[in-house]
């Protein structure tokens, strides 16, 4: 059986500082040997390629550093500094602001990405992209992906990042085999240590979804969840008013324009707990009324209707509503996730009954054939802080919003035909065929 890797978090450090350039400090390699806790999952890998990115399907799977399918062929437009340490060859991803090129270390033969992101397309703007790449400086946590190296030039720059070849959160699901309870909390454990960490830091990420959680492959077999996409990412050292992030997955109180904090991404956690189990969001409108979904949000009913919860435990409900919370003082933090008997494999966790989520995910997040298992990987480093203005979302303009007191567990009705928004943000284009 196939485990997923469970990954304890890193040690925080007290403040952020923002040096120009240069090598970013490489942690040590996970290794079998290392802390960690291993429970059984299936995995497959798929992707999501974004509107604005084309992905291309030069690197397939098992084109690792030793394979002697073809030599990589040489970019050589970039700086002698990258190319020393380097082979640059074809182009992965193709966005908007950044290409993303084929990476391998010369020293080690490891493959990584190459991004490349064009100052003139990013002038004027020039601070998000400052923003974003400060922070990966500073973050080191096996459930993250990393920035391995930059070097800044008059009219690039350019970001060496871990390549994340396993698909995303939703292709490990998608195209197992056999799902269970067990496999869903070890997929949060990974996840809830990545936000662990990132809040020790004051760090808020503002857009955890399925696609941003990308699955690595370890070299004895076992997969983790990384987290990546950190373009919308900010320290917080006060409250937050920016109306942000992905409409299925963002929290009440950015809607109610009341000032959030660190724990909207407990609660994007919790959404996607809650779809791991039933394949489903738990708020949701149909066609692409996104003030319909707000004020879903604002009321925030937690139900968890016949007969798709049935054979779900209660020590998994008590945690989402944990962490579904809209009093944001009660809500849980990613400690109260972590030390929770679902995640921490004392409790509910071991249920072994096969959910048919599946079928219900493909249905309600158009999920695709994929071109490579690189694909999500790319799509997710080809993004930056510049695609993502459309998902400042706009601003509401009624003042005084309250929230309405939400049930502990609800019985409810059957699934809607179609729980899923059918917004940009929450579609996955299907890429070509297999």
């Amino acid at each position: 059986m196939i485990l997923y890797q469970l990954n304890t978090n890193g040690t925080a450090s007290s403040q952020l500082s923002t040096p120009r350039s240069g090598k970013s400090p490489s942690p040590s390699p996970t290794s079998p040997a290392s802390l960690r806790r291993r429970r059984g999952s299936q995995h497959g890998g798929s992707s999501l390629s974004l509107a604005s990115t084309r992905v291309c399907s030069s690197m397939d799977e098992g084109d690792g550093p030793g394979s002697e399918a073809e030599p990589v062929e040489e970019y050589r437009t970039v700086p002698a500094s990258i190319a020393e340490r380097y082979k640059v060859g074809r182009t992965l991803g193709d966005g908007n602001f950044a290409v993303v090129r084929e990476c391998v270390e010369r020293s080690t033969g490891r493959e990584y990405a190459l991004k490349i992101i064009s100052k003139d397309k990013c002038k004027g703007k020039e601070h998000m992209i400052q923003s974003e790449v400060s922070i990966l400086r500073h973050v080191k946590h096996p459930n993250i992906v990393l920035l391995i190296e930059e070097m800044d030039t008059c009219s690039e720059l350019y970001l060496v990042m871990e390549l994340v070849k396993g698909g995303d959160l939703f292709d490990a699901i998608t195209s197992s085999n056999k799902y269970t309870e067990r496999d869903a909390s070890c997929m949060l454990f990974n996840l809830a240590s990545a936000i662990k960490y990132l809040h020790s830091l004051n760090i808020v990420h503002r857009d955890i979804k399925p696609e941003n959680l990308l699955v690595f492959e370890h070299h004895d077999g076992s997969k983790s969840l990384k987290l990546g996409d950190f373009g919308l990412a900010t320290v917080v050292d006060e409250p937050l008013f920016t109306v942000c992030g992905t409409p299925t997955y963002v929290a009440p109180e950015i809607v109610a324009e009341t000032g959030y904090g660190l724990k909207v991404d407990i609660w994007a956690a919790g959404v996607i707990t809650y779809i791991l189990l039933c394949g489903f969001p738990p708020f949701s409108c149909s066609g692409e009324d996104q003030e319909a979904l707000f004020q879903q949000l604002l009321k925030a009913q937690l139900d968890f209707p016949k007969p798709h919860w049935d054979s779900v435990s209660e020590t998994a409900k008590d945690l989402i509503t944990g962490m579904l919370e809209i009093e944001v003082d009660r809500r849980y933090t990613a400690v109260q996730v972590l030390d929770h008997s679902w995640v921490n494999d004392d409790g509910g966790s071991e249920s072994k009954h096969q959910l048919p989520v599946a079928g219900k995910i493909k249905k309600n997040f158009n999920t695709g054939p994929k071109l490579n298992s690189t694909t999500a990987g790319v799509s997710v480093i080809t993004t930056t802080p510049l695609d993502k203005e459309k998902q400042v979302l706009r601003t509401r303009r009624q003042q005084d919003v309250t929230f309405s007191p939400q049930p502990r567990h609800g019985t409810g009705a059957a699934e809607p035909e179609d729980r899923s928004p059918r917004s940009a943000d929450a579609g996955r284009s299907p890429t070509s065929p297999l």
